[in-house]
């Protein structure tokens, strides 16, 4: 009896105490209802420490200038010293502009003249590629029914006749010309080893144009030797983008970084564009365009394994060569 009256009075005083409280108009909430909004109101999160960044790689220093970040790689076009500058001419319809793996083709007899002891020869059309622009003469030969074949041993414009593309060749001159003044049809066929060989020496040093472009050296191109007994691309050192230190050990660096670069760029197989702006046939590798009348290869997947074999500094100029497996 006790107990239940010390519970009751209690409960009198908290009753009378809530009155007060609310009397004085001070907010008042139940436990329950503390309880049950504690248990629905969303965490207050607690601030962490921001992580400290760590130093910056010794690879980081000295990664290229294309690389860095908020450098963007924008397309290029270049103009190399032999490069093609304009619309060319063409009298002879020059068929491997449009298919380098054209290796046979049929022919219409234009002309035979001798020049000392070569057979010279203009068709109609041609799949033989004139040496210029760094790249090599096809050869291959010249044939048609009831005469002995010609031995095509150099191609090149002919000098004094404007768009004709001239085979030197050796054979049997008279009956050449007879031929010649019927108009005869013939079948040119090209050495398949050597077009495929040149193709890709000469669309090799576009993709080196390209790795150099990404390894951030904004060097001006100069010229291109797309020849098998020593290729080269040339180029004119510019005060702008990487630059390159005289240590031969920093040369050894950016030879090892141009490999693996050609390596990347050749995983990638990507497609050789080639297009016509403003009349001038251009090709692209990747974002590095310029303009050429040379054969190259569908995609740089077919160029095999390329290495960089060394970096000549002359003057202003920077050769770089390299050699295909």
């Amino acid at each position: 009896l006790k107990h239940m009256l010390r519970v009751i009075g209690a409960r009198a005083r908290g009753a009378m105490e809530l009155s007060h409280l609310l009397t004085i108009g001070l907010p008042v909430q139940t436990l329950a209802a503390a309880r049950a909004q504690s248990s629905t109101a969303p965490a207050t999160p607690v601030a962490k420490a921001p992580a400290a960044k760590p130093p910056p790689a010794k690879e980081a220093a000295a990664a290229p200038a294309a690389a860095q970040e908020g450098v963007v790689s924008a397309p290029r076009h270049m103009s190399p010293v032999n490069a093609l500058a304009g619309p060319a001419a063409q009298k002879t319809r020059q068929l491997y502009l449009d298919n380098t793996y054209l290796f046979e083709h049929a022919a219409t007899l234009a002309d035979v003249w001798d020049d000392g002891e070569k057979v010279c020869v203009e068709l109609d059309q041609t799949i033989f590629h004139p040496q210029g622009g760094g790249q090599p003469s096809d050869v291959g030969t010249i044939s048609a029914d009831g005469l002995p074949p010609l031995e095509v041993t150099f191609v090149a414009m002919d000098k004094s006749r404007e768009g004709v593309v001239r085979h030197d060749c050796k054979g049997d001159l008279a009956a050449w010309r007879r031929a010649a003044a019927e108009r005869r049809q013939v079948v040119c066929k090209v050495d398949e080893e050597k077009r495929r060989l040149f193709a890709r020496l000469h669309s090799a040093g576009h993709l080196l144009d390209v790795a150099v472009h990404d390894l951030g050296f904004l060097w001006r191109p100069g010229k291109g030797y797309h020849f098998a007994d020593g290729p080269y691309v040339e180029y004119v050192v510019t005060g702008e983008g990487r630059q390159l230190d005289k240590d031969p050990k920093a040369k050894e660096v950016v030879i090892k970084e141009l490999c693996d670069k050609m390596k990347e760029l050749i995983g990638k197989a990507s497609k050789v564009q080639v297009t016509k702006v403003d009349g001038v046939r251009t090709v692209a590798f990747e974002d590095v365009s310029c303009g050429c009348g040379g054969t190259h290869v569908q995609h740089t997947g077919e160029l095999g394994e390329v290495t960089v074999k060394k970096l000549t500094a002359k003057k202003d100029t920077m050769r770089v060569s390299y050699a295909l497996a």
